[in-house]
């Protein structure tokens, strides 16, 4: 087509960096290179007058969002966020450098906030027969191992680097959404907040669906009301050969429809243990560290 483009980018599940893919449970984890390449083709292609971001994650690495973050302040286009049901911490941290934020009544979105930790596993290790022996240098250097909780010299760095973890997401909170820091801080500490109740507080602009979103973005990049305009999809889906090829994407479809008819209740559980389990591996996360339901 001769048209010009709005394109979509699609930022769905928890955020890690590296390449987006889908586990064996059905869960969608969003890597940061796929995404910061989808910007970055959609930025360059002068057929392309605005993007539009679609966000629906509980958050996950920090450094991840960063990566992500940082690509969307240095698009020179209009880039309109649109929230889907979940767009906390680090799925609101992608969000914030948008010049525009749509969200659905009951998004969940804010959690300003910063988790950290470790899974120390070295004592069930020992009860099933496994052991290791550690040669190192320096007092801070098995901070991250998990063979051993954190010492108190380690806690303190880990609890530094939190901190100023913290202090970077609510400084481009304040930047990003033209707010006094001060009343960043009141807003964020881990708090979440429905679509409504966010740009009540100044989180976001306005409540709209997708559609919405793209609406905004035809206007913002200023199309004619009569103009015709092709939508394009980022990351490029793929097709069903490239799926077969891949093995993963079928095999969790029919693995995740089999674990559903077996233990339904457990599925949400595994994904949940999962994710956390591969979260809590890097020093920092910005990650909603449990599941919430709207009835």
């Amino acid at each position: 087509s001769r048209n010009d483009k709005i394109a979509i980018v699609y930022a769905v599940g928890a955020i890690f960096t590296g390449e987006s893919q889908m586990d064996l449970l059905g869960s969608s984890v969003l890597g940061s290179d796929t995404v910061v390449k989808a910007l970055r083709k959609a930025n360059k292609d002068p057929k392309v007058k605005a993007i539009v971001l679609r966000v629906d994650s509980p958050g996950g690495s920090a450094v991840a969002s960063d990566q992500i973050w940082r690509e969307v302040v240095t698009i020179k286009k209009p880039v309109i966020a649109s929230m889907g049901d979940v767009a906390a911490s680090g799925g609101y941290y992608i969000s914030m450098g948008a010049d525009k934020i749509f969200v659905e009544p009951g998004t969940i979105t804010g959690s300003i906030g910063v988790v950290g930790g470790k899974l120390a596993i070295g004592g069930l290790l020992e009860k099933v027969g496994i052991t290791t022996d550690v040669v190192s240098i320096g007092k801070n250097n098995g901070i991250f191992s998990t063979d051993s909780p954190f010492t108190p010299s380690e806690r303190e760095a880990i609890t530094k680097l939190m901190e100023e973890t913290y202090k970077q997401f609510t400084t481009k909170v304040a930047e990003g959404r033209k707010m006094d820091l001060e009343k960043v801080h009141d807003l964020a500490q881990g708090k979440i907040y429905t679509g409504r109740q966010a740009i009540k507080n100044g989180l976001a602009d306005e409540l709209g669906t997708l559609r919405d979103a793209v609406a905004a973005a035809k206007q913002a990049a200023g199309f004619g009301a009569g103009q015709k305009v092709d939508i394009e999809i980022l990351p490029k889906p793929m097709s069903l050969f490239e799926q077969m090829l891949g093995g993963p994407m079928i095999e969790s479809r029919l693995l995740d429809a089999q674990v559903k008819k077996i233990i339904p209740e457990a599925v949400g559980g595994l994904r949940q243990v999962q994710m956390l389990r591969r979260l809590f591996t890097r020093p920092v996360n910005l990650v909603l560290p449990y599941q919430i339901q709207i009835k």
